[in-house]
């Protein structure tokens, strides 16, 4: 009997020793649980922001105004003194200036029918890879035209007027001026004066339009 008692007392302390362990590991096993789903709520949330921010960022797609509308914002600014009146083929712009349908995407080219009035303008929405490449061969362009007109001062005027830039991928050739017969009487620094004006604001129209001012 005494040897059935201490069993039973024994039986019981060790029940009474084992149930806190017990109940800690119960306690760590709901820790590590909610733990985990913390770090899960965490990476989800991560994941939806991700989202979130691609669907906000556009990326590098821009909208630039079309060629067409470029030229309204030069002809409304200029009215009678915009003189071009020709408008260039792809092969008819190559053959004037090198530059070849590959490396562009969209342009405006126009010249005056009469071979005597040099008034032009080039616009050309280039490649990525091509934009620089445009921007030197219309450089080397402008540099045959002064060639071509260096014992014509009135022409060569215009020519030394000329403005190539550069804005985001589309390189502009501007050269115009109109009627500079009275400008002629002045002088050859007159002209130029006279061209530059047409031409710097022709450069800023085209800015503002492109990127919507």
């Amino acid at each position: 009997m005494r040897s059935l008692v201490t069993t039973l007392a024994m039986v019981l302390t060790i029940w009474l020793l084992a149930a806190p362990i017990m109940s800690g590991c119960g306690d760590g096993l709901v820790s590590d649980s909610n733990t985990n789903s913390v770090e899960n709520v965490k990476r989800d949330d991560t994941a939806d922001m991700d989202v979130v921010e691609a669907a906000e960022d556009p990326g590098d797609n821009k909208a630039f105004a079309s060629m067409s509308e470029i030229r309204d914002a030069i002809v409304s600014i200029l009215g009678d003194n915009y003189w071009p009146d020709k408008k260039l083929t792809k092969e008819e712009l190559e053959t004037e200036t090198g530059i070849s349908a590959d490396m562009y995407e969209d342009y405006l080219a126009e010249k005056q029918s009469v071979e005597t009035d040099i008034d032009m303008i080039i616009i050309i929405k280039a490649k990525e890879k091509y934009v620089g490449e445009v921007e030197t061969i219309l450089n080397e362009y402008r540099e045959s035209l002064m060639t071509k007109y260096r014992d014509r001062p009135q022409e060569l005027g215009k020519v030394e007027a000329s403005r190539i830039e550069t804005v985001d991928s589309y390189v502009s050739f501007v050269q115009l001026g109109a009627d500079t017969e009275a400008a002629a009487q002045i002088g050859d620094e007159e002209v130029i004066s006279v061209c530059q004006q047409d031409n710097e604001s022709v450069v800023d129209i085209i800015e503002k339009t492109l990127f919507d001012e």
